[in-house]
């Protein structure tokens, strides 16, 4: 009987942290039919992930004291993930950094590292002034190549961070998402225009700041229309002129909330930040046969064929155009939804992800 190997999985946040669930979660219960054993440690306490998912909504002086805390227990919670290390064959970092170089020590512990990055985290997600701005930037790009050089393998989700992470890495594979397409499956109904039309959107605090870039073209849209925009994972937002319903996120209840949505939105800026991200909300609607109008960013354009499988966008006329498009043809937006499904089975599903990751870790132990 062959020794079976395995897996610490060192993950920044706990399952309720979306990159967690998604990169770490859904591949756990396929693993033991490979011969591999594991163990999940997140690098920050249940409370502290939900504290960071939150983290927008707060002040000034919230982020400073929240900023502390995160660092005092990324520092603290490491030495345990240091001391597990050398009782294992393989340590997969999700998007798990270290504070005063630390990583080296878990390297002299154990050599078979792969990092798993699916966002720019080696830069700040927004810009802020000053020489606290300078700083997080610096100390997140000084992290995150300090984990990419003592690694065996990184894993990304598009090929913006795969050329960054080549600089340090000479193995370097592509994993986007990936998206339980068991879980998530065809919604069977599509538009109805006689009913109210409902925008949707999924997503946490952090990135609702960016549904102000299609505000416009809402509140445009609203007086032409009986829209309501559906909001899961965010507790208030407000846009004047557009009727709007706030839902709770919650795992048992995330796909038939999906379901009531007509048409899915994925507003973004095109900047250094986003173009590292292939947005899981995007291949959420596609899994499940939702029209998608997603915002253009060459990362985007990747998984999206405009006008075939999503609509991409690039400004107020484009995004208005798009949705009109979509509830005045609800065959094209059935047409579009189902083709979008299509693209996620073939490319992006938890099926075509898990060979890759087989792959990756039965290499790490054999290079």
């Amino acid at each position: 009987m062959s020794k079976r190997i395995k897996i610490l999985f060192v993950s920044f946040g706990t399952k309720i942290a979306p990159a967690t669930r998604y990169r770490v979660y859904q591949i756990l219960p396929f693993l033991k039919d490979y011969g591999f054993d594991y163990y999940v440690y997140s690098i920050i306490s249940e409370k502290m992930t939900m504290r960071t998912i939150n983290s927008p909504n707060y002040n000034k002086s919230r982020k400073l004291s929240h900023y502390t805390h995160i660092m005092i227990e990324r520092f603290t919670r490491s030495w345990k993930a240091v001391y597990l290390a050398g009782k294992f064959d393989i340590i997969f970092l999700q998007r798990t950094t270290f504070l005063f170089k630390m990583d080296w020590l878990l390297r002299v512990r154990n050599q078979n590292i792969i990092f798993d990055i699916d966002d720019s985290i080696y830069m700040s997600d927004k810009k802020e002034p000053g020489l606290i701005g300078w700083v997080k930037n610096y100390l997140k790009k000084k992290e995150t190549v300090s984990v990419l050089k003592i690694s065996k393998y990184v894993i990304v989700e598009n090929n913006h961070i795969k050329k960054f992470a080549q600089n340090y890495c000479d193995r370097v594979s592509i994993v986007t998402g990936p998206i339980d397409i068991q879980r998530n499956f065809p919604k069977n109904q599509g538009i109805d225009i006689s009913k109210e039309i409902i925008i949707g959107w999924i997503g946490s605090p952090s990135t609702a700041a960016y549904l102000k870039i299609f505000a416009g073209a809402l509140k445009e849209l609203s007086g032409r229309w009986p829209i309501k925009l559906r909001l899961i994972g965010v507790d208030s937002y407000d846009i004047d002129g557009v009727k709007t319903e706030m839902v709770k996120w919650g795992e048992a209840t995330e796909i038939a909330e999906l379901h009531k949505f007509d048409i899915g939105i994925m507003p973004m800026p095109d900047d250094e930040w986003t173009r590292g991200k292939v947005g899981c909300k995007m291949l959420q609607y596609m899994a499940n046969a939702i029209p998608a109008v997603v915002s253009y960013t060459p990362t985007n354009a990747e998984v999206i064929e405009n006008g075939v499988n999503g609509i991409l966008v690039k400004d107020h006329h484009g995004c208005v155009e798009a949705i009109e498009s979509l509830i005045k043809d609800p065959a094209l937006a059935r047409k579009i939804g189902l083709a979008g499904r299509k693209t996620v089975e073939k490319r992006y599903s938890l099926e075509a992800a898990l060979p890759k990751f087989i792959n990756i870790f039965k290499g790490s132990i054999i290079t």
